[in-house]
């Protein structure tokens, strides 16, 4: 925001501004596409196209969903919390002669891997203090392998106190809600979190006509490979996921102050 699309895109969607602000977004992308290959350079360029969060339910946002536009798809929560709705986005890769068109990975990858990963593809080694949370997901971009190269990943949103760590298949958050923004009403550019979901018609078993429910439990824990737009917090369910988890997540924090 704001969302300002050229006068020849206002009016060409079917979801208001963010979407007219959507179709300009896409002619820019075939654009840079377009002159590629005019120059003769796309058989030799690396192109990523990702975002740094998930979209949010901001007025703009508001507004596309009164066209039945979901930025963020059926994933819930936007941005600045840690639902799968506010850093789950997509990464596409586009490489002629290197990567395989239509190829899909199941990689955990974060934009901070960027770093390493384009130093090793330049051949240049990252020096002590560099980059010290990216890992080289060039493999996984140029070949399919069948391990994880990243073994974890922490979510930070906008209340640390949700802070986050996702392992395998497990989505552990260290609170209640979201963490993301905390406006309540419908009209708020600040709109977020559990107060959103009648607005959304979204579910989460933590979660009742807008409120944290008085027995739900004090943290979340989710299984994503089951449970991707996580209806359902599995916290008690899993005890010894849940302490796993949470002493990891403290262990790394932990480190991290130490480090460079």
């Amino acid at each position: 925001h704001p969302f300002t699309p050229a006068e020849r895109f206002i009016g060409s969607s079917d979801a208001g501004r963010y979407g007219d602000f959507i179709h300009e977004l896409d002619w820019i992308v075939g654009e840079v596409m377009t002159s590629l290959e005019k120059e003769n350079l796309a058989h030799n360029t690396l192109v990523i196209f990702t975002s740094d969060n998930g979209g949010m339910l901001n007025q703009g946002g508001q507004d596309a969903y009164s066209f039945a536009h979901r930025n963020n798809g059926d994933l819930l929560g936007f941005k600045f919390g840690a639902w799968e709705g506010g850093h789950r986005v997509p990464f596409i890769a586009w490489w002629p002669g290197k990567i395989d068109g239509g190829a899909v990975s199941d990689q955990l990858i974060s934009n901070v891997d960027l770093t390493a990963s384009l130093a090793a593809l330049f051949e240049r080694d990252l020096q002590d203090g560099e980059a010290i949370d990216s890992f080289n997901l060039l493999p996984a971009l140029l070949d399919n392998p069948k391990d994880q190269i990243r073994r974890h990943l922490i979510v930070s949103p906008g209340d640390m106190s949700n802070i986050s760590l996702r392992k395998g298949k497990w989505m552990y958050i260290s609170d209640q809600n979201s963490g993301g923004f905390p406006g309540e009403v419908v009209g708020m550019h600040n709109f977020g979190g559990a107060a959103t979901l009648p607005f959304t018609g979204q579910k989460n078993s933590d979660i009742e006509n807008g409120k944290i429910k008085k027995d739900a439990p004090p943290a979340q824990l989710y299984n994503l490979e089951e449970d991707p737009y996580q209806y359902t917090n599995v916290y008690n369910e899993h005890p010894e996921v849940v302490k796993e988890m949470k002493s990891e997540l403290n262990k790394l924090l932990e480190s991290k102050k130490t480090r460079p």
